[in-house]
Order: structure tokens, then C-alpha cells, then sequence
């Protein structure tokens, strides 16, 4: 008898210290990184992320070949805010803002909480969608808890960017079942643009607050990088964007640029379809109007500019391909061409503004910038 109890004791210790182990550890190790003990559930959910990804994508603390994105801070649950599971991830993988390794992708407040994971080394990514029920649990809940009972998804893919593109019906059918909670597109594609060598934070910022990279982005950031050469901002001056047509570049200019609509830096104009029609063929690829604005003068230089889309997928080898992953090629391809910027951004017009007048003039409303500036003759 006292031989069986002894056995039960030690059966006992080997499935409980573990745990107890884990959980020391991790304790300290968000303590340390947040210099406060008060640790909550938020901290813990964010630790069982990074502890799960460590185990499923095989890697250490650290590892600089490691991406975690989540959309914590975002996700509002219960009426609380996500923010405290940044920490907790941060603190048990090391991947850290600093590192440029941890990206706080953009989403609505009502879309459900995420954690993913991507490690460049073996192209394996790891998504974890996070169970709300645990949030109304205390942290030391989470210690003993299965990773089922705390996440609703937990899937594992290889993403290496051929098999993308050779295997369509079986990503199809994989973003149809929405294998990452809908975010298949988003996530592959920010892992993608950031295992690319020529990728900067800078371009990551805005990949975040777009929550996915595609030609459209890029193409914004092309456009910086060629005002960047052709219309540099001196002290004293900034951005006034007049977006006409708007699409995703325009993410890109309020992020970088700081040109947001709120600080009447950007405004944004459709194109109608007939208004499109009556571009002429030296605008047909126009993008909007940019101005470098002196507040002090009131005075500005202005170029109207063009991005040539059939360049950058003929760059690409884009131009005859199918399936779900190829703008995700083609806005790789782009990254390429940051330092040449002219390969696919032009100078439509050239033109000059010289009162506060003439420039509310071009932003108001019900007016066609284009027409104002004769780049479309007859605006009727």
C-alpha cells in the first residue's frame, strides 16, 4: 500500500511541477519586462500565445527569424481593451517592436482576438484565435488549462511563397473554410513583405495600418520614395495630398507622411467612370495630386502623378496569373524598385499654388481637381 501511494505522489509531482515550472517562469519573465507584478489574464492569454507558438514552430526566445503579429489593442471584449497582451507575448517570445519582429496589425474593435505567429526559418505559420471566455478568468486559470479550452483556432500552415502560388485550389479551398479566421490574405502577406530584404519599418507601419500588404500599398510607398527625390520637403513645409483617385496608397501617405485626413493633410475624391473615361492617355494612370505646402507663405509646388500598374506586374511576371496569392507576388516584386521609384511613378503635372485660396480652390467639394489644374480639358 505504502508502495502505490508513494507511486501516486510521484505521478502526481511529474504532472504538476511542469506546470508550476511553466508558470514560475513566465511570471517572471512578464514581470520583468513590465516592471510590475501585477499581472493579468490579459498577460497570461498573451504568454500561452508565445509559449504555444515556441512549442508548435520549434524556436527559442528571441529568435530573430520569428514574426508575431497579433490584433490585440484593437479587439474590444466584454467592453475591455486588448492591450496588456502585447506584453505577455512580447515578454515570453522576445519578438518586440524594437526588433521589428512584433506588428500590431490594424482591426475593427469587434473582430475576434488573434495571435499568429510566422518563423522565416522554416516557413511555418501559426495562428491562434483566442476563446473570450478566459478573459473573464484569473491568470493562474490559464496555467493548467488546455491550449483548446483557451484558443477556438489553432492552425499551422506552410506558406513558402511557390507553394502559394502553384497550389490554388487547395489554398482556395483553405481560405474559404477561413483556416486563419479570415486573415489568410493579411497575414501571409505581411510575413511575406517581412522576410523580404529590402523591407523597412517604415513600409511595416503602414502594411499595419492597411492590415495587409498589395500593389495598392506599395504603390504608396513608391510614390513617397519619389517625392522623396522630386519634391523634398524643406523646414518649415509639409504634405497636402489631394487623393484623385483614392485606393490603398493612400494608407501609406497618412501613415508615413503623417498627411491624415483629420488634420486636413489628405483629402480624398472619386473618379466616376465617366470622369475616368474623359482622363487623357498621358493621365490615364493618375493617382492623385501632392503638394509641398509652405504654412508661413502660403505658397506651394505641386505635381500631379501617375502610377503605371501594368509596369510593376510585368516586373513581377504578374501579368498572366490566377489565384489568391498573386498581388501578394507582385507587391514583393515592387519592394525591389524602392530606390527607382521612377520605373513606375511619373510626373503628369507640374503646377504651382500661390494663396490659401487657390488651394482650398482644389479640396473643396463638387470640384475636379484634374479639370481645375487642365489636366482633363472639358470637365462638362
Amino acid at each position: 500500500m505504502r508502495k502505490t501511494r508513494t507511486v501516486l505522489a510521484v505521478m502526481l509531482l511529474l504532472i504538476f511541477i511542469p506546470g508550476t515550472v511553466w508558470a514560475a517562469g513566465i511570471t517572471d519573465d512578464i514581470e520583468a519586462y513590465t516592471g510590475t507584478k501585477n499581472i493579468t489574464v490579459q498577460h497570461a492569454l498573451g504568454a500561452k500565445a508565445s509559449a504555444l507558438a515556441m512549442e508548435k514552430l520549434h524556436f527559442n526566445k528571441g529568435d530573430e527569424n520569428v514574426l508575431a503579429m497579433t490584433n490585440a489593442g484593437c479587439a474590444v471584449i466584454g467592453g475591455q481593451t486588448t492591450e496588456k497582451c502585447v506584453d505577455g507575448l512580447a515578454a515570453v517570445s522576445g519578438c518586440t517592436i524594437g526588433n521589428s519582429n512584433l506588428l500590431l496589425v490594424q482591426r475593427a474593435k469587434n473582430m475576434p482576438l488573434w495571435f499568429a505567429f510566422f518563423n522565416k526559418a522554416t516557413n511555418e505559420m501559426l495562428y491562434l484565435e483566442a476563446n473570450n471566455t478566459v478573459l473573464n478568468k484569473y491568470p493562474t486559470d490559464l496555467e493548467t488549462l488546455a491550449s483548446e479550452k483557451i484558443f477556438t483556432v489553432i492552425a499551422e500552415e506552410n506558406i513558402e511563397l511557390n507553394g502559394l502560388l502553384t497550389n490554388n485550389e487547395a489554398w482556395n479551398a483553405k481560405i474559404s473554410s477561413k483556416v486563419f479566421g479570415g486573415n489568410e490574405f493579411s497575414l501571409i502577406g505581411i510575413a511575406q513583405i517581412w522576410s523580404n530584404p529590402n523591407c523597412t519599418y517604415d513600409f511595416l507601419r503602414a502594411a499595419q495600418f492597411h492590415n495587409h500588404i498589395c500593389p495598392g500599398v506599395n504603390s504608396g510607398y513608391l510614390i513617397i520614395k519619389y517625392l522623396d527625390k522630386h519634391l523634398p520637403l524643406q523646414a518649415g513645409q509639409s504634405y497636402k495630398i489631394i487623393a484623385c483617385p483614392s485606393w490603398c496608397k493612400d494608407d501609406a501617405f497618412q501613415v508615413i507622411l503623417d498627411a491624415t485626413v483629420g488634420k486636413k493633410g489628405m483629402y480624398v475624391k472619386a473618379l466616376t467612370g465617366d470622369q475616368l473615361a474623359m482622363l487623357p492617355g498621358s493621365a490615364k494612370n493618375v493617382a492623385g495630386l501632392f503638394i509641398r505646402w509652405n504654412e508661413q507663405t502660403a505658397t506651394g509646388d505641386g505635381l500631379v502623378l501617375g502610377f503605371d500598374f501594368d509596369k510593376a506586374n510585368e516586373l513581377a511576371g504578374t501579368s498572366n496569373m490566377t489565384g489568391p496569392f498573386v498581388k501578394i507576388k507582385t507587391a514583393l516584386s515592387m519592394m525591389d524598385y524602392v530606390d527607382r521609384p521612377e520605373i513606375m511613378v511619373s510626373t503628369i503635372k507640374q503646377f504651382k499654388i500661390s494663396s490659401a485660396s487657390e488651394l482650398e480652390a482644389l479640396q473643396a467639394a463638387g470640384v475636379d481637381p484634374l479639370v481645375r489644374l487642365g489636366v482633363v480639358e472639358n470637365g462638362e
